[in-house]
């Protein structure tokens, strides 16, 4: 069982940054309706991916690896979710500007997306990629042994 969540809470992991690699292409582009649906859909597998990594994640920590004591008290570990804290409080303004678009999608109607936003998105999508940076060297850390 342990490998299975293990398994999961990677492939999870991956799905995340894979959705911010494709929200950030498709918001570099002119927007369209199509694009703009695309944007909601993929940001939706954006949060069930980052959901499956947390609810994995405690399961992980709790029963499958090492123990609550263990990750409490790692360094590495602490990094590691500050850096995934930060990056799912980065990820709530591209979230709630792709749901607004909602109306208009549904009327097939292009949303409002100014170009300021437009590069507010960009500039936040490349933040998130920059602390699953932060994530990855705590990781790594952990799996080198300096958790302490």
């Amino acid at each position: 069982m342990n490998i299975i969540v293990a398994l999961l809470h990677h492939i999870a992991a991956f799905t995340l940054v894979s959705t911010l690699l494709a929200e950030l292409v498709l918001v570099r582009q002119p927007l369209t309706v199509s694009s703009a649906r695309s944007l909601r859909f993929i940001d939706g597998i954006y949060g069930m991916s980052a959901m499956l990594i947390i609810v994995l994640g405690v399961l992980r920590v709790m029963y499958f690896e090492k123990g609550q004591d263990y990750y409490l008290h790692s360094h590495a570990f602490m990094l590691k979710m500050t850096a995934f804290i930060v990056v799912g409080l980065l990820s709530i303004y591209p979230t709630v500007v792709f749901l607004r678009w909602g109306k208009a999608i549904k009327q097939n109607q292009l949303p409002v997306f100014p170009d300021a936003q437009a590069n507010t998105i960009q500039t936040i999508l490349k933040l998130e990629l920059a602390g699953i940076i932060f994530i990855l060297v705590g990781a790594v850390l952990m799996a080198k042994g300096y958790s302490m």
